[in-house]
C-alpha cells in the first residue's frame, strides 16, 4: 500500500506500507476447524442437556482432549492454572451422568463451557495478570465476549486452507450438492409414502426414521455458529489477539476513576441502613433465638416459622453484598483514614449479614429436622452458606491487604458447587427422608415430594417399598410409594431411550424397578 505524503518545495515522498499477508493455517488447525463443526453439532444434538446429559458430557470431553492435543502440537505452555480449571471443568461436568437434578446439570454444564473458553484463553498466555489475582474476572469476559467474536468467521478459511484447500473444496462441492437434492428428495419420499411396501423396504434398509433426520439436519445447520464461536476462540487466543484492550494498566485505570464518591456521601448512604439493622436486631432478638435454641415461638408452625422473612433475610443478604462493592469500588481513599473508614464499613457490613444468615440457616435447619430435606432446603442452605463463606473473606480482607478477595470467591463458589452438584444429592436427599422415616424421627415419607427428586429417588422407594411389604404396616404410603415406583416406570422405561440420555441414576433406577418385579416394556 502507498500513502502520498506532501512535503516542502511540491516535493512528493511516496512512503510504503506493508501489507500484513492473509493468515495460513497449518494442517492440525484445519482439522481442528472441521472438529468444532462436529463439536457445533453435538452441541446441538445433545440440546437441552437437561435430556441428554450424556451427550453434554462427551461434549466436554471432546472440547477438551482435542483441544489440548492441538495446543500441545502447537507448543503451547501449559501453566498450572489453565490445567486446574480445565480438571474442575471436566469433574463439575461429571455431574450430568451422576445427578439426577436438571438444574445442577444446566449450571454444570454451563460452568464447563466457560471454563472451556478461558483454557483456551490462559493457556496461550493471554493472561492479563499472571497468577491467580482478581484479574480473572476481566479474564473471563475477555475470554467469552471478545475473543470468540474477533475470529467469529475465520473458520471457514481454515476449512479449505492450505494442503486441505483441495480437498476441502471437493467436500464442499458434495456438501452443496446433498442440500439441493434434500428438497427435491423429501418432496418425492412424501409423494411416495403411501406404498406400505416401499415404506417397509426403507426401513429395513436405512433403519428409517424421518423426525432422526430432521433431527440431524437441523443440528447441522444449528451447529454451525457453534463452531464458527469455538474457533474463533481458537483462533483469537492463538494469535494473542485484543492484546492492546482490557490491559492490566487500564483495567486499574478504570478503576481508580470509578472512585468518585466522597467519604461524607458514602457515610450519609450506609448509616440510615445500619441504623435499620440495629432496631430490627433489638425489636426481632427473641424472635430469631428461637432458631438457635430450637424452640418454636407461638403461634408459629414449623413451616411458618422457617418461611417468615426468610427469602428477604436471602435478599436483603444480597444486597448487602451489592452495598460492600459499590463502596468500595466508588469511595475515595486519598489518605489513610479513608481507608480505615472503608474497612470498618465493610466489616460492620459484613458481621450484621453473618448474623442475618445464621439466623436464616437456623430457621431452616429447624424446618428440615420437622420436614425433612427437598432440593429447594438443600438449595436454600447451599446458597446461604456460600454467602457466608463471601463474607468471611470480605471481614478477612480487612485485616489481610493481599486477600484478592474476587478470585478466592470464585474458587470457593465452584468447590462449593462441585460438592453439591457431582455426588448426587438428590439420592442422598432421598435417602435421608427414607432413614428418617424407618428411625421414627419423620412422620411420613412424601412421595409427591419424591417426584421432584425423580430418578434419583427411585433406589431408595423401592428400598422403603420392600420394607414395608415385609413389616405390612402403613398400607396407605406403601400403595402411595408403589404408585410412584408406577410412575417412573412408565415416564423413564416404557420405552428404550436414546443413547444420550443415560445416566447413572437411570441405570440405577432401572435395576432397582427390576428387583421390586416392575419390568420394562421389551424394546421393539
Amino acid at each position: 500500500m502507498e500513502n502520498n505524503i506532501p512535503i516542502s518545495n511540491n516535493e512528493i515522498v511516496i512512503e510504503t506500507v506493508p501489507v500484513k499477508p492473509p493468515r495460513e493455517y497449518k494442517g492440525y488447525e484445519t482439522v481442528f476447524a472441521w472438529l468444532c463443526l462436529f463439536a457445533g453439532y453435538l452441541f446441538c444434538k445433545s440440546f437441552p442437556v437437561r435430556n441428554n446429559p450424556l451427550g453434554g458430557f462427551i461434549l466436554i470431553l471432546f472440547l477438551f482432549i482435542t483441544s489440548t492435543v492441538v495446543l500441545k502440537v502447537k507448543g503451547a505452555k501449559f501453566c498450572a492454572l489453565p490445567i486446574i480449571a480445565a480438571i474442575s471443568a471436566v469433574l463439575v461436568s461429571s455431574a450430568l451422568i451422576l445427578s439426577a437434578n436438571r438444574t445442577v446439570c444446566f449450571f454444570a454444564y454451563a460452568y464447563a463451557i466457560v471454563i472451556y473458553c478461558y483454557y483456551l484463553y490462559a493457556v496461550t498466555g493471554n493472561s492479563i495478570k499472571k497468577g491467580f489475582t482478581d484479574f480473572i474476572a476481566i479474564d473471563f469476559i475477555k475470554a467469552l465476549i471478545v475473543m470468540p467474536f474477533e475470529s467469529l468467521g475465520l473458520i471457514f478459511k481454515a476449512l479449505f486452507s492450505g494442503k486441505a484447500k483441495k480437498g476441502g473444496k471437493f467436500v464442499l462441492k458434495i456438501i452443496i450438492g446433498v442440500a439441493i437434492a434434500a428438497i427435491p428428495t423429501v418432496i418425492v419420499l412424501g409423494l411416495l409414502s403411501y406404498d406400505d411396501n416401499f415404506w417397509n423396504l426403507l426401513k429395513k434398509i436405512f433403519d428409517f426414521d424421518g423426525f432422526d433426520i430432521f433431527s440431524h439436519i437441523t443440528s447441522i445447520i444449528f451447529g454451525v455458529p457453534v463452531g464458527m464461536y469455538l474457533f474463533g476462540a481458537f483462533v483469537s487466543a492463538s494469535d494473542n489477539k485484543c492484546s492492546t484492550h482490557m490491559t492490566a494498566e487500564s483495567c486499574s485505570n478504570a478503576y481508580q476513576k470509578m472512585k468518585i464518591a466522597p467519604a461524607v456521601t458514602v457515610i450519609a448512604a450506609v448509616l440510615p441502613v445500619l441504623f435499620l439493622y440495629v432496631v430490627f436486631f433489638i425489636s426481632q432478638w427473641s424472635y430469631y433465638m428461637s432458631g438457635f435454641t430450637g424452640v418454636l415461638p407461638e403461634a408459629f408452625s414449623y413451616a411458618e416459622y422457617a418461611r417468615e422473612g426468610f427469602f428477604q433475610l436471602c435478599i436483603v443478604s444480597v444486597i448487602n453484598l451489592l452495598i460492600i462493592s459499590a463502596v468500595i469500588v466508588f469511595m475515595r481513599r486519598r489518605n489513610k483514614g479513608m481507608s480505615v473508614l472503608l474497612k470498618i464499613i465493610s466489616l460492620i457490613f459484613s458481621v450484621f449479614t453473618l448474623i442475618l444468615i445464621a439466623t436464616a440457616i437456623s430457621k431452616l435447619v429447624m424446618y428440615i429436622d420437622y420436614y425433612g430435606l427437598t432440593p429447594k432446603r438443600v438449595h436454600a442452605a447451599w446458597f446461604m452458606a456460600v454467602l457466608a463463606v463471601i463474607f468471611i473473606l470480605v471481614a478477612v480482607k480487612q485485616f489481610v491487604k493481599k486477600l484478592n478477595v474476587v478470585a478466592v470467591s470464585i474458587a470457593v463458589l465452584v468447590v462449593m458447587f462441585a460438592a453439591i452438584a457431582v455426588p448426587n444429592t438428590d439420592g442422598f436427599i432421598a435417602e435421608y427422608n427414607v432413614d428418617r422415616y424407618l428411625s421414627g424421627t419423620l412422620e411420613t415419607v412424601d412421595a409427591e415430594a419424591m417426584e421432584d427428586l425423580g430418578l434419583a429417588a427411585v433406589p431408595q422407594m423401592v428400598r422403603l417399598a420392600e420394607i414395608l411389604r415385609e413389616r405390612g404396616d402403613d398400607r396407605e404410603l406403601y400403595d402411595e410409594t408403589m404408585d410412584f415406583l408406577q410412575r417412573m416406570n412408565r415416564r423413564y422405561f416404557s420405552e428404550e431411550p436414546d443413547l444420550f440420555t443415560y445416566t447413572v441414576p437411570y441405570v440405577r433406577a432401572g435395576e432397582a424397578l427390576k428387583n421390586i418385579l416392575i419390568t420394562k416394556k421389551p424394546a421393539a
